[in-house]
């Protein structure tokens, strides 16, 4: 029986596919610029070297594409590549825009595209290093798009490329707020270097089920990952409720490692708030989407308020509202909490699964069989 794909494979994949239709984009578009300037006059010669340029072009930029993505997406991201993590990142540009670069020559050696449309041509060493040459700088472009994606995380690269927060505009969104248990007496007895090694790994295991759940990462605090959803995108399936339960089933199923490595079983507690926050672009040397709404604040202080009222998981009302929870899902009402910072209190509750155990295990099997 074939296992099925894990949340981080299928997001890849996803990511893959829009690659490849972004790069048939671009080659058409390439392969028509080439074919209108080597056209003879009328419009007969101009349409019969549209009809073999933009094919050509279409072929190889596919077979670039994939292979620089499938290089990204599923050869560099296994535990054997990490050493290249360690390399700085102009060391790290020339490497890869080498290799990509490599591959750009083989395809247009090859001509793979004039080979299937039987219009093969010779070119001359001198031709054919121009072309190599001129290809390095889009790919080295490509290059540096993936290593800045990685650095702030695709969807918000991607909104930023796209200028989705440049104006400033409001939005309802879930935030939920994680922290790490102990993470105090952790570093005080694994000491700082080894403390963030096991932060390090936390919140690697975590990112899985976080992707599971469509969840953004919107930034790491010290020991605490704050991960948000549009209002839509975290009802869907009660998301933004099941991603913590899913998180603590990816660190039970690595439970062993953990504390083999570090003699210790990570647990997690949390908050989650809905609110309505104003999103946009900040700064200017460094651009980033930042939310600014008392939802953040409050969603900090109901994390705070976990240690009070001896609950892992506190949401607000306002988010179970919006929410739903399922029927594997119990809430115990914890009335109205008095939050630190707040004048008004806030009404609460405490979030559990119907049956913990087995539904820890069942969603602990499932990460087991992640990459």
């Amino acid at each position: 029986m074939v296992a099925p794909l894990s949340a981080v494979t299928r997001e890849r994949l996803r990511r893959f596919m829009r690659i490849l239709r972004m790069a048939a984009v671009i080659g058409a578009g390439v392969g028509a610029v080439y074919g209108g300037a080597i056209a003879g006059p009328g419009a007969r010669s101009l349409l019969a070297s549209l009809l073999v340029s933009v094919p050509i072009g279409v072929i190889h930029a596919l077979l670039m594409a994939s292979s620089v993505a499938a290089i990204e997406f599923f050869l560099l991201t296994r535990a054997s590549m990490r050493w290249l993590d360690a390399l700085p990142f102009a060391a790290l540009l020339v490497l890869k825009t080498l290799v990509y670069g490599a591959i750009a020559g083989a395809v247009l050696a090859g001509q793979p595209g004039e080979r299937l449309l039987g219009v093969v041509t010779v070119y001359s060493a001198r031709t054919w290093l121009i072309a190599v040459c001129l290809s390095l700088v889009p790919i080295a472009v490509v290059v540096m798009m993936f290593q800045a994606a990685g650095l702030v995380g695709y969807r918000t690269f991607m909104a930023l490329l796209l200028g989705k927060y440049r104006r400033p505009f409001a939005e309802r969104r879930f935030f939920l707020f994680v922290d790490v248990v102990g993470s105090t007496a952790i570093a005080e007895r694994l000491g700082a270097l080894e403390a963030h090694r096991f932060l390090a790994a936390v919140f690697s295991a975590v990112a899985e089920p976080v992707e599971l759940c469509r969840g953004e990462i919107y930034q790491y605090v010290g020991d605490e990952i704050v991960v948000t959803w549009v209002e839509a995108d975290g009802v869907a399936d009660a998301r933004a409720l099941r991603c913590l339960f899913a998180m603590r089933a990816a660190l039970a199923a690595d439970a062993n490692r953990f504390v083999q490595r570090f003699a210790v079983q990570p647990e997690l507690r949390a908050a989650l708030h809905l609110g309505e926050v104003i999103a946009g672009e900040v700064g200017q040397v460094r651009r980033a989407i930042v939310f600014h709404g008392d939802v953040m604040n409050t969603t900090g202080r109901l994390e705070q308020a976990t240690r009070e009222v001896g609950c892992f998981f506190i949401a607000s009302a306002e988010a179970l509202a919006s929410l739903a929870p399922p029927p594997d899902i119990r809430t115990r009402d914890l009335g109205a909490l008095a939050l630190r910072g707040r004048v008004e209190p806030i009404h609460a509750f405490c979030v559990e699964q119907a049956v913990a155990s087995q539904g820890l295990a069942t969603a602990a099997d499932e990460f087991k069989m992640g990459p």
